[in-house]
């Protein structure tokens, strides 16, 4: 189910990407040209319509799902939303927040201010702005989603849930992979924008956005970390109750492992990086949260996961162990199911990273040396291309080295799987 909320979520980012693009080209033009007055109109209407496709995210994913609990379809339904709000920061938003800086620059211009704004200040705002727009659009997406979940899921008729244990089970392995892609994009957040404020402020001898170019990316990042983290913890008991079969719990049981760790590697990642960043409240708080997640998850562990699996009969033919700790049931997949878990994958795999640092140093990229002699155009359209090229290209290229490897394992689990049986009928023959 949460494949089609993926699906629900991807294509209302998409969407919605292709119908702001040309709101913004107009509020853009009208905003430099005749001010806010000329242009608030286009601005509400695109927000209005954003807002309105968010929600038709959330119910169409508790629609699409088999579930009969409202709050299950909305969580599928912020899923769907929080995705699609993703989509757009990375194809739109993150663009749109980082040529706002020009449009202000003309703006003091115009009415007789200072055209040239102090750098720190300038590289303050622009982080403040992209990932403002990036927390307004993931934040507001998934709240408007459960909205369109929890309608969605007011339906009549859907007496028993159904599980389809024949799709991927995107949920556990979509969370397994954003916990620590979460974990890594705080770590580089901590390691480049600490010493970025810092050598912008020896240069500028101003400190004064120091902390939020410090700060903001790693709140960011943690908020992601908390937040997948969280998914995870539920998301492990749930899937023991589900799993039928030994490699399957084997699979639950990674996934409580790396609950597990998380807090002590995000600790240990900050440490090593920057140690002071360990005595920040705000980090602080992040990681006794984290650390409660991780302490469930050794709870759930002991008490769910391994007695569980200690149910289930150990495989008699050695051949048949050594399959089955090495391939598990990989070999009964299909390659195209295969290759939707990879783009699942390959999506949490990537977000975190794109988000937090890769779209703010982006827009950071997109300042001219000389703000005296600026096209506002050129910036702005340069800008859109950057961003939209460097997240699909990074997506795509993760999606497809992840369904490569897949597809190899999955061709060498089923020549393992014929040769097994192969060797099993020449024993029962002799």
């Amino acid at each position: 189910m949460t494949t089609r909320a993926g699906l629900a979520g991807i294509v209302t980012g998409l969407i919605s990407t292709m119908i702001l693009y040309p709101l913004y080209a107009a509020w853009h033009n009208a905003y430099v040209h005749g001010g806010l007055a000329g242009s608030s109109g286009i601005f509400w209407m695109g927000a209005a319509v954003t807002a309105i496709l968010m929600i038709g995210a959330g119910f169409l994913a508790a629609r699409w799902s088999m579930f009969a609990r409202p709050g299950r379809c909305a969580v599928l339904g912020g899923l769907a939303g929080g995705l699609a709000g993703t989509i757009v920061f990375c194809l739109w938003g993150a663009a749109a927040a980082g040529s706002t800086w020009p449009v202000l620059v003309c703006d003091k211009a115009t009415s007789g201010g200072n055209c040239q704004p102090e750098q720190v200040e300038m590289i303050g705002a622009i982080v403040l702005q992209t990932l403002g727009m990036f927390l307004v659009l993931f934040l507001g997406g998934t709240g408007l989603g459960v909205v369109g979940g929890r309608l969605g899921g007011t339906r009549a008729g859907v007496a028993t849930e159904e599980f389809v244990r024949s799709e991927p089970q995107m949920a556990l392995n979509a969370s397994i992979t954003a916990v620590p892609a979460s974990i890594v994009a705080a770590g580089i957040a901590a390691f480049i924008f600490p010493r970025l404020a810092d050598s912008v402020g020896r240069l500028t001898g101003e400190s004064a956005w120091s902390g939020t170019i410090t700060m903001m990316p790693l709140a960011v990042a943690l908020l992601l970390v908390l937040i997948s983290h969280f998914a995870l913890t539920l998301l492990v008991p749930h899937e023991v109750r589900q799993a039928d079969h030994l490699c399957g719990l084997d699979e639950v049981k990674m996934g409580a492992y790396v609950g597990i760790g998380a807090a002590p590697f995000l600790m240990v990642l900050l440490l090593v990086i920057r140690a002071d960043l360990l005595l920040n409240p705000l980090v602080l708080i992040a990681l006794v949260i984290c650390s409660g997640m991780s302490l469930k998850s050794v709870q759930t562990l002991y008490r769910v996961v391994l007695p569980k699996r200690a149910s289930f009969p150990v495989p008699d033919n050695e051949r048949q162990k050594v399959e089955a700790s090495l391939f598990g049931t990989i070999a009964n997949s299909h390659g195209p199911r295969l290759v939707i878990l990879c783009t699942g994958c390959g999506l949490m795999m990537v977000l975190p990273l794109s988000v937090c640092v890769i779209a703010v140093l982006i827009n950071l990229s997109g300042v001219p040396a000389n703000l005296a002699f600026i096209r506002l155009s050129e910036i702005v359209w340069r800008l859109f291309l950057t961003q939209a090229w460097v997240s699909s290209a990074a997506v795509a290229g993760v999606i497809a080295v992840l369904s490569m490897i897949y597809l190899f394992y999955l061709k060498l689990g089923r020549w393992f799987s014929k040769r097994s049986a192969q060797v099993r009928e020449g024993v029962l023959h002799s």
